[in-house]
């Protein structure tokens, strides 16, 4: 099944090893699961927090699993409009990430 999952390394509510057991059980139950992952780091800027994204790819390229590392992000939605609760405003946008990686399944 198609997966994609955010979390930030700071989060203190939900640990990261829980966003790493779903990327793990989702690789093992897809066609991705024999993929060498893509890494693209993106650097922090004063408006942005730097994050980690790994895709794993099934044979005909298409990305099946992704993972985002928010370096910085604690238990919140990142994105989110800041005048909501749990919401990190400096994150990448998960919502627009998420739609963008389910269209292309």
């Amino acid at each position: 099944m198609p997966t994609i999952v955010f979390h930030g390394d700071r989060d203190n509510t939900v640990t990261a090893t829980n966003g790493d057991a779903i990327v793990e059980r989702a690789l093992a139950s897809c066609a991705a699961g024999d993929a060498q992952p893509t890494t693209i780091v993106t650097a922090e800027s004063p408006a942005t927090r730097g994050h980690t994204t790994t895709l794993y790819a099934d044979a005909r390229g298409r990305a099946r699993v992704e993972q985002w590392v928010i370096h910085g992000g604690a238990h919140a939605w990142s994105g989110g409009d800041p005048q909501g609760s749990y919401t990190d405003a400096r994150g990448p946008d998960a919502s627009a990430e998420m739609v963008r990686f389910f269209l292309a399944q």
